[in-house]
């Protein structure tokens, strides 16, 4: 993922309501006598990301995305979990084995081990701790990645130095989740879980925070790709919502995850620019002075848009919230992974098209932005 703080453990695939209760999300093992299904779905990742074209065997490659959302969620509220669970829940307690209790090492922690809520949750404690939260969402993300074969862009593959010990971590945080899940008890919020959990509220995803931290802002949007290849591809992004059945005769869905996180970098980059900038009410109503000839290369922008294009962005803003523009280009890319055509989101997703275009457009300007002193 390009633009991205590395080692940023935000929250970024779970609601507010499901952030103030990281339970629900456990819903999914409701009336399933075993973890396997889920472990399933964990396993058919990492498949794709070793076996080439295993994408194909799916009907499209949103199955696979879906997968990917439905795991990554999981780990997210298993993070969650683990915050709000005191630490006396953990310890072991001192057992009938006289004064030299046996106690389990971390190695011999197996599925098949992790038989009591209280193992639950020291192994998700550990594997959050150990090997890193952000990591292990970061690794699953790469294997998605690699087994949507992507060729929009040159990247070492570092698959041989993490593939194990991440299917491991992820199984065994699946398995505790699944223990955990059919304890009543153990799913009630207390007051004290409630304030702990508040601290990552603002992180939701129909919050107007930004999916992820980022290194980089709206001077560095085009550090990997071009202005116009960006907007090429949008095009293309959009003429896709109509197509039905382009992934049997196309062989690089990774490029459409590779694509949609640049266009979600635009997205909230220039959110998190008007919203951090001191004065920026003042400095929206000011005219740019661009020269006739960079004029001449702007072509999706209004003569009244390339006077005062941060008046133009504040008002898409105001209009149309950042969770709300998020969650438009998300059924976008979902409809264009999806092997269907969608008429249904053609007019959100053409609108957010353009959004994103002008913003595109107004970046390669920013250098004739007025000073404000």
């Amino acid at each position: 993922m390009n633009h991205i703080i590395y080692g940023d453990n935000r929250i970024s695939y779970l609601t507010k309501e499901e952030i103030l209760n990281p339970f629900l999300i456990l819903n999914i093992f409701n009336g399933k006598a075993s973890d396997d299904d889920i472990q399933e779905v964990c396993w058919n990742i990492f498949s794709s990301a070793i076996r080439p074209a295993y994408w194909m065997k799916f009907e499209s490659p949103l199955y696979l995305y879906e997968c990917f959302k439905q795991i990554l969620r999981l780990i997210e509220a298993g993070y969650l979990i683990m915050q709000i669970r005191p630490n006396y829940v953990q310890k072991v307690k001192f057992g009938s084995s006289g004064l030299n209790p046996r106690i389990r090492g971390d190695d011999e922690f197996t599925e098949a081990l992790i038989e009591s809520r209280q193992e639950a949750f020291k192994l998700l404690t550990k594997v959050n701790s150990q090997n890193g939260f952000y990591r292990i969402k970061l690794d699953l993300y790469d294997l998605l990645f690699e087994g949507l074969e992507p060729d929009c862009v040159d990247y070492y593959s570092s698959l041989h130095e993490f593939i194990y010990d991440t299917y491991q971590d992820i199984s065994k945080i699946i398995r505790s989740l699944f223990v955990l899940s059919s304890s009543d008890t153990e799913r009630y919020i207390s007051e004290c879980d409630m304030k702990i959990l508040e601290q990552y509220v603002g992180f939701g995803i129909d919050t107007d925070s930004s999916t992820f931290g980022y290194s980089d802002t709206i001077y560095d949007i085009f550090e990997n790709e071009r202005a116009k290849d960006l907007i090429s591809i949008a095009d293309q992004a959009r003429i896709l919502i109509g197509e039905s059945n382009y992934w049997q005769t196309h062989h690089n869905p990774g490029n459409v995850l590779y694509y949609f996180h640049e266009f979600l970098f635009i997205i909230e980059s220039f959110h998190e620019y008007i919203t951090d900038t001191p004065g920026m009410s003042e400095l929206a109503k000011m005219r740019w002075q661009i020269p006739a000839d960079r004029l001449e290369t702007i072509h999706n922008l209004s003569e009244k848009q390339m006077k005062r294009p941060f008046k133009y962005v504040l008002k898409a803003f105001r209009e149309k919230p950042l969770s709300k523009w998020r969650s438009i280009l998300e059924d976008w890319k979902l409809a264009v992974l999806s092997n269907h055509s969608d008429s249904k989101i053609l007019n959100e997703a053409s609108e957010t098209h353009e959004f994103i275009v002008k913003l595109i457009e107004i970046a390669t300007i920013l250098e004739y932005q007025p000073d404000f002193n």
